[in-house]
């Protein structure tokens, strides 16, 4: 799982930054604003893409991979 791996190491910072934004606007206002919903939906859906893409990053390369030995094996 290198890609995801990456995708995590490189991306998840930045998005775990906008969640703990999201989390020091609420304690200011005391109160859930739409810039704190904002935040929080923008936060969690660059986690989840950002993991998404690695995972699918992975299976790619898997399967190119894959396709790369076969038709080695066949051309012997």
């Amino acid at each position: 799982m290198t890609d995801t791996r990456f995708f995590i190491d490189m991306l998840a910072p930045l998005f775990i930054a906008v969640l703990v934004l999201g989390g020091l606007a609420a304690l200011v206002t005391w109160q859930l604003t739409p810039v704190v919903y904002g935040l929080g939906i923008l936060g969690a859906g660059g986690l989840l893409v950002t993991l998404l893409a690695g995972m699918l990053a992975d299976g790619w390369t898997h399967r190119q991979t894959h396709q790369q030995l076969n038709e080695q094996s066949k051309n012997r």
